[in-house]
């Protein structure tokens, strides 16, 4: 038996990111599975996915049973303030009673697996099935985002994606989906937003058929399952989009049919992105210190507020500063 735990606080990405790689470890490995709290899935209400394939519930039903945790290699960057992740093969050696933890975000752990096989989307939602012949989707982050400058993506990216889609479908049309419309809204203007939840979020780019996406995982799902879209721009170096160094973060962020957009606005062939990669992890395979990610979190001025006056501080300030605070 293998474990996987959703936390409290994942997003939806990192939940279904953690699960896919749990059911294919457990079919290469021939090992039962089972997801502890499937209470805290985000994706229960329009997603169907199997919390557990155990004939032997009741020999594991006390979780103290669990004797082994794999967490995946995690490298950590100072100067670009970054954890950085890549496919970890050490996860093909755990045991039985293992829980795994990580990021799990490269393709290889599939293990040449269809995501459709352990993901179902719910069929009382095929209504949100909209025509979108000649429209291109902006998938813009913002709302925590914005208080790490060198991860949010900057105005230039959109507008140069949006020229580059426009060179392969000169009557595209755009419209942005978000999870801060005011921060959109302000980004840029002229184009329409497509307000909804974060469930009608995953329906407009399920059938999207041109999307722009930003660093999160949060897209990867909805482009996966189903019909896949016939173009997709996407940042390369991932979560610090025009660095210096050219380092991919993080190399398990590279998805093979996906087309990444340099500072300069230009989509780089797949030599040069594979290279980056592979100059990338030649940096980060010397790295020989280990940390946690408690050890990692960063103080910001609202750390001293208590938790309870947080929220409502940041949503009372975004109002006024949309572009900086979420």
């Amino acid at each position: 038996m293998i474990y996987l735990e959703f936390l409290e606080g994942q997003g939806l990405g990192n939940q279904l990111w953690n699960y896919v790689t749990l059911r294919s470890l457990s079919k290469v490995l021939g090992f039962e599975y089972k997801v502890l709290h499937p209470e805290r899935f985000k994706g229960k209400n329009f997603l169907d996915i199997s919390y557990s394939n155990t004939k032997t519930f009741k020999l594991y039903k006390d979780e103290f049973l669990i004797s082994n945790v794999f967490n995946e290699k995690l490298y950590y960057d100072n100067h670009l303030n970054a954890l950085i992740s890549d496919f970890d093969n050490q996860v093909l050696s755990i045991e039985t009673n293992t829980t795994i933890r990580g990021l799990f975000q490269s393709e290889r752990y599939l293990f040449n697996n269809d995501i459709n096989e352990f993901i179902k989307v719910k069929s009382i939602h095929k209504e949100k099935i909209r025509a979108r012949k000649n429209k291109c989707l902006l998938n813009i982050r913002g709302r925590e985002y914005k208080r790490f400058k060198k991860l949010i993506l900057p105005k230039s990216y959109w507008l140069n994606a949006m020229r580059n889609m426009k060179s392969y479908n000169n009557n595209l049309t755009f419209a942005i989906i978000t999870d801060d419309y005011d921060y959109a809204s302000k980004l840029l203007p002229e184009i329409e937003i497509i307000k909804g939840d974060s469930q009608e979020d995953f329906f407009n780019i399920l059938f999207a058929d041109y999307l722009i996406v930003s660093n999160s995982s949060f897209s990867y799902f909805p482009i996966n399952l189903g019909e896949k879209p016939k173009k997709i721009i996407a940042p390369a170096h991932w979560a610090r989009f025009g660095n210096s160094e050219e380092i991919w973060i993080s190399p398990s962020n590279y998805y093979k049919n996906w087309s990444y957009q340099n500072k300069e606005g230009k989509i780089i062939s797949k030599i040069i992105a594979e290279e980056s990669i592979k100059k990338t992890m030649s940096i980060y395979s010397k790295y020989y210190i280990l940390t946690s990610k408690e050890s990692l979190k960063r103080k910001t001025i609202f750390s001293f507020f208590p938790k309870s006056l947080r929220k409502n501080l940041k949503k009372f300030l975004s109002r006024f500063l949309p572009l900086h605070i979420g």
